[in-house]
């Protein structure tokens, strides 16, 4: 028998979780020069979480599972979303992904595809005319499922280490 996802929004009782999640997609990102320290980010994660879960901006995907007693869900990977506000008055209705992360057990079984177009779908719902994003220029298959989703690079970030050592 197949396992049932279903893509939904999280309670709050979720937060612990869906950080745990964030913490090992962070760790993951270091492998791609990511300079975010997991678990030094923990805390300031588990209240953006918390907020996004109460504002309706987090999905997770969720697999019934049986226990001994009774059935448990349990989250196989969760994705991050809003719409920008800022400043400046802008041409399009911008709606950013921040986050998007399958448990790495359940990749490429289309849990990441369900989750982004589950968040493609409510920002368009909330006004976005265009949908960005962002990975790491050394996060190839990233790049590559994004890619395979419509989404084309748009703004190249250039960055320099910069080093004041005098040499004598």
């Amino acid at each position: 028998m197949q396992d049932t996802i279903t893509i939904e929004h999280p309670s709050v009782g979720a937060v612990n979780e869906i950080t745990d999640m964030w913490v090992e997609l962070a760790a993951d990102q270091r492998e791609y020069e990511s300079y975010i320290q997991p678990e030094e980010s923990r805390e300031a994660v588990r209240e953006m979480i918390a907020h996004r879960i109460a504002s309706d901006c987090v999905y997770v995907a969720c697999v019934e599972t049986d226990g001994q007693e009774q059935e448990q869900t349990q989250i196989l990977g969760f994705v991050t979303y809003e719409i920008e506000r800022g400043a400046y008055a802008l041409s399009e209705t911008r709606g950013i992904i921040q986050n998007l992360y399958v448990t790495p057990s359940k990749r490429g079984a289309g849990i990441g595809t369900q989750l982004l177009c589950a968040a493609e779908d409510k920002l368009h719902n909330q006004g976005a005319t265009v949908i960005t994003l962002e990975t790491l220029a050394e996060n190839t298959r990233a790049q590559e499922f994004y890619r395979q989703h419509g989404y084309d690079a748009h703004r190249v970030q250039f960055e320099r280490t910069l080093d004041f050592t005098e040499e004598n």
